[in-house]
Formats: C-alpha cells, sequence, structure tokens
C-alpha cells in the first residue's frame, strides 16, 4: 500500500513516490520524442532524474543551487550534475534529444523565465523537445501552502512566458497535458519539510505563521488510509524550437 510504502521509505524515495505521476508523465513524453540523452533543469536534489535515468535515460542535472547540486551528486554518485542556469548553461555540454523543467520555471527570476526557455531549446537544438511540467494556482495543496508562499503570480508569470514564446513564433506547442497529482503526507509537519525541500527558508517562514498555516492544512486536507490527502493540478507543455528560433552557439 502507498501508506506503507511512504512511511517506511527514505527521504528520496518518498520524493519520487509523491512525484511518480510527474516522472510517468514525463518518461511517456521522453519515449514519444525518442529522446535518449536528457537534461533536468532546475534538477534540485536530482531525484526526478535519477527515477529517469533507472528507466534507461542518459540525464545531466542543473541547478543554480550548489547546495542542491551537492546533495544530488552525494545521493546519486554515478550520474552528472552541474551548477548553472538554464538561461545560461555551462561550456562544452552536448547537444541533448529533450530537456525538462518540473515545478521549475516558477523558481527563475521572472525576467529571464524567456531565456531560461530559449537556453533549453538551445540545448536541445530544432530537433529536440522540452517539456515544461507546472502546478497550477488552484487546489487544496496550493491553498495549503498559500501561508508559507504565495505563488499566485509566478505561477502566473511562467504560463504567460510560455505562451508569449508559443505566440511570437519562437516556440511551438506540441502537446499539452493536465492531470491532479495528489500528494500525502503524515501530517502538517511532514508537509513543511517537503515545501522546505525547494526552499530552505519555508520552515522558517511556516514557524512564523503558524496558526493561518495550521487553519489552511486544516481547510484543505482529506484524509485516505491514515493519511492526509492534496491535490495539486499540473500541465505539461511539450515544446519545440518554433520557426522564429534563434539558438545562440551551437553544440556537437
Amino acid at each position: 500500500m502507498q501508506k506503507r510504502d511512504q512511511a517506511e521509505a527514505g527521504p528520496h524515495t518518498r520524493i519520487a513516490l509523491l512525484h511518480k505521476d510527474t516522472v510517468a508523465t514525463l518518461s511517456h513524453a521522453l519515449h514519444k520524442a525518442r529522446a535518449r540523452r536528457v537534461i533536468d533543469l532546475g534538477c534540485g536534489d536530482g531525484t526526478i532524474a535519477a527515477a529517469l535515468a533507472a528507466e534507461g535515460f542518459s540525464l545531466t542535472g542543473v541547478d543554480p543551487s550548489a547546495g542542491m547540486i551537492a546533495t544530488a551528486r552525494k545521493h546519486f554518485p554515478d550520474m552528472d550534475f552541474l551548477c548553472g542556469r538554464a538561461e545560461e548553461l555551462p561550456q562544452g555540454l552536448p547537444r541533448f534529444d529533450a530537456a525538462y523543467f518540473v515545478n521549475a520555471l516558477h523558481h527563475v527570476p521572472e525576467g529571464a523565465m524567456e531565456a531560461a526557455l530559449m537556453g533549453a531549446v538551445n540545448a536541445v537544438g530544432g530537433q529536440g523537445v522540452v517539456l515544461v511540467i507546472e502546478p497550477l494556482a488552484q487546489g487544496s495543496f496550493f491553498r495549503a501552502m498559500r501561508p508559507v508562499e504565495d505563488e499566485t503570480r509566478v505561477r502566473a508569470r511562467a504560463e504567460t512566458a510560455i505562451e508569449s514564446l508559443i505566440s511570437d513564433g519562437r516556440l511551438m506547442l506540441r502537446d499539452l497535458s493536465r492531470w491532479n497529482r495528489e500528494s500525502r503526507f503524515h501530517g502538517l509537519e511532514d508537509f513543511v519539510q517537503y515545501l522546505a525541500r525547494v526552499l530552505p527558508e519555508r520552515a522558517e517562514i511556516a514557524r512564523r505563521n503558524e496558526a493561518a498555516l495550521a487553519r489552511a492544512w486544516r481547510d484543505n486536507l482529506r484524509s485516505a488510509e491514515g493519511m492526509a490527502v492534496l491535490v495539486q493540478p499540473m500541465v505539461c507543455w511539450t515544446l519545440a524550437a518554433g520557426p522564429a528560433a534563434r539558438p545562440e552557439g551551437a553544440r556537437s
């Protein structure tokens, strides 16, 4: 049962379980694109990249946080992780078949989101695909986390950046999928720990807003098999270079 699996698993296995549907969505899209060499932009601690590597894809993870890269290298020493940003990728990288952002584009500074997307296009060239998975500003998960961080603006800005590049011809939309990601937690503390894995400062924000967070948690969760369940609507854009795209430089 998922309840027992999550209770007994280590932290990285638990995160993989929580993102099982995300990994399945990525895997399906990557297989459909016949991609083998893939770059994870905003890879965090490397858990999702490692899950895809276990399915046979060749993964390179990139993240702007040196701390996250150190954690990824520690837990997955046989994989390739680099410190960098999508809008300014490290030099000397090979050409990739596919690139993806998972819950990462809305963490890019607003003024750099379009550059980050075009950096991904440059990494895969004219024949590759770019997958962007983003949470919408709705659902019980979103409402529960608002006292810790209200991402209404940045999530909307990420969507706008994608749609703007599609509209002006620099990106081409190949596919669009939506689903509800169901996440299960042992309780509020478990939820806060999960949020703090992405941004450690969220733990202190949660402590300062303890009363509001407790209300939001109580008002939005439902219970199943002894676990607290929160639902987050998700979107995956499958993108490619549009006719107006002009990738900077070339990689071989």
